[in-house]
């Protein structure tokens, strides 16, 4: 075992015992609501000097050898570099589509559009390559940090926590900046790695516009909501049931107006439609739209298979697999799981932190049960209107059923689908809050049972960000392919269109895909020429396009037929070629390019 994991062992047991602790000393209080801890008071100059370096400390975490840590490129990550180019580039997609409301990527879609097209803009400003590619979701990782600072100070605007909310914020945005689970999501270009941005600035506006019962932030809150639909899959279950949850809450509390509700419903149904279409196409048999300007495609397989429950006599089975691995990676993390989103001994959120989080969960679905049978007391909109802008308990209650709403909705989803890291990408934030609500629960009850938990945190943090700048790569070698995207790219400069180029399948996933962004293929070449081993299947992998050949390395290769072929071979493979003077080989690293001596 590893000095990490005896830690890990260690501060679960001290944080389990401080909640215990802080919910003994809440019980002897008398659990009495007047009662106030002193608590520190910040000015706001002091209060963003402090962010400011919170953010500068997430900055160099996200921003840092972000073109090499990862090293490579993972298959999905160049799929959504290469859709994004060819718009940018050729205004159609690899399949020949322009402008697809939902690109359909390997047959199944596998890259949701938003992050696609806002690489598009990317790609036209920056260009390409590995860094260019990252920096969209490092920068939303940042940005993030800052939202989530804005969220917490919403979020505890009143009564007992009214004077350390700054305090509790600042703690809040530290602990996302440092937290391994969004360290590693900020810095590669995965799909789902800009929903909790986009989740954070919904959830935020929601907040505000709660406390100033205000149409317009109710529209704006709507409308980010409905781009959270264009973000990953998994938005389409999780956003709907959110908002079903936190406005019959709203609607109860009279925090929202029919009217209001109706202006929102009518902004998000605007901004969402475009995919509503799509998924009517795919869903309900309508037929697909081609223009010259956009395209709603149908997907050339389903992956509902894979991806959700079996309604058959594996049903209990499943429900119990999917319980289980919810459990797994919201406490210690998931060990089976690819090692692309963490580094083992370092989960999720730090894997000793979770008894701090449950008791935040606790605590903070009490007050929202408590808040629901409560009484309101603002009974007509006309004393709604002369408190604008004002804060009570029970609009606190209705900021934090979001969190709530949230939450419920994302272990509905869990139940639903076989659950993974990146498909409950959106329940981390949440967790995030009730960690920080549980956290400030028992700095109310004991300032130095808080602090030992955030000393806890400090450390696990040194040794995460140590341990993710030294072995993130070795642990990720098969994932993100390193040194492949050079050698792929030089063979294509050597052949060019008029020579084979034959590429190995040693160590690599979809080699077909990183090819594609490395060498910046025309599109519309790609969709003639294209040959795909399983046509009908739920991903679409290509053995061949246009003078790209992938697959294992002939047993005749030496042979007449192969003389003029550039060939990208892995070290294990370089072997065959030992001893033949007329070839040259290239070291690429892990990769190397191997031909003959007279192309060159």
């Amino acid at each position: 075992m590893r000095i990490i994991d005896y830690y890990n062992y260690i501060a679960t047991a001290v944080c389990i015992g401080i909640g215990a602790a802080a919910v003994v000393i809440f019980s002897k209080s008398g659990n009495a609501r007047g009662r106030k801890k002193e608590s520190y008071s910040w000015e706001n100059g002091i209060i963003y000097l402090l962010l400011a370096v919170i953010v500068l400390v997430a900055s160099f975490l996200r921003l840092y050898k972000l073109g090499e840590i990862p090293l490579g490129l993972q298959q999905d990550e160049a799929s959504i570099g290469y859709e994004a180019y060819a718009l940018a580039r050729y205004g159609i997609d690899r399949n020949g589509y322009p402008y697809p409301v939902y690109p359909i990527t390997f047959g199944c879609g596998g890259g949701s559009p938003l992050l696609i097209y806002v690489n598009m803009f990317a790609t036209k400003l920056f260009g390409t390559g590995v860094y260019g590619l990252r920096l969209i979701p490092a920068v939303c990782g940042i940005l993030t940090v800052v939202l989530f600072f804005f969220s917490l100070r919403e979020g505890f605007r009143h009564g007992k926590y009214d004077t350390s909310r700054n305090t509790i914020a600042l703690c809040g945005a530290a602990f996302l900046a440092v937290c391994p689970w969004h360290v590693i999501l900020s810095r590669w270009s995965l799909d789902s790695n800009i929903m909790p941005f986009v989740l954070c600035l919904a959830t935020l506006l929601f907040m505000i516009a709660v406390r100033k019962h205000s149409t317009v932030m109710y529209a704006l809150s709507a409308a980010v909501y409905a781009v959270c639909m264009y973000t990953y899959g998994s938005a389409t279950i999780v956003i709907p049931l959110t908002l079903l949850f936190a406005l019959v809450y709203c609607l109860k509390k009279r925090a929202i107006t029919v009217g209001q509700l109706l202006i929102s419903g009518a902004v998000f149904l605007v901004i969402f439609m475009p995919l509503l279409v799509f998924y009517g196409v795919n869903y309900l048999g309508l037929p697909e739209i081609h223009t010259g300007f956009f395209t709603v495609n149908r997907f050339t397989a389903s992956r509902t298979g894979e991806v959700f429950l079996k309604f058959d006599g594996t049903l209990p089975a499943q429900l119990f697999n999917n319980i289980k691995s919810f459990i797994s990676i919201v406490t210690f993390g998931d060990d089976s799981d690819m090692l692309c989103h963490f580094i083992p001994g370092y989960s999720t959120l730090f894997e000793f932190t979770f008894p701090i989080t449950f008791l935040g969960v606790v605590v903070s679905f009490k007050e929202v049960f408590q808040g629901f049978n409560s009484v309101t007391r603002r009974d007509n909109s006309y004393e709604r209107t002369m408190n604008l802008g004002q804060t009570s308990e029970d609009d606190s209650r209705t900021i934090n059923v979001i969190w709530n709403s949230t939450l419920a909705a994302c272990i509905i989803l869990s139940l639903l689908i076989t659950a993974d890291i990146s498909r409950m990408v959106m329940i981390f934030l949440p967790l995030l809050f009730f960690f920080v609500k549980g956290l400030a629960f028992v700095s109310e009850q004991s300032q130095k049972l808080a602090s030992a938990v955030l000393i806890l945190v400090m450390i696990a943090s040194c040794a995460f960000v140590r341990d993710y700048f030294r072995l993130y790569n070795d642990n990720t070698e098969s994932i993100f392919m390193p040194t492949y995207g050079e050698a792929i790219k030089r063979a294509y400069e050597i052949a060019g269109d008029d020579h084979p180029v034959y590429s190995t399948y040693e160590g690599l996933s979809a080699p077909y895909m990183i090819a594609l962004y490395y060498t910046q293929y025309d599109p519309a070449k790609f969709a003639e020429t294209v040959v795909y081993r399983e046509p009908d299947a739920e991903f679409r992998i290509a053995e061949s396009f246009g003078n790209f050949t992938f697959a294992d390395l002939p047993e005749n290769i030496l042979e007449k037929q192969y003389f003029d072929t550039v060939f990208v071979v892995a070290d294990s493979e370089l072997s065959v070629f030992k001893g033949k003077d007329n070839y040259v080989v290239e070291n690429r690293g892990k990769y190397s390019v191997v031909y003959p001596a007279d192309l060159e």
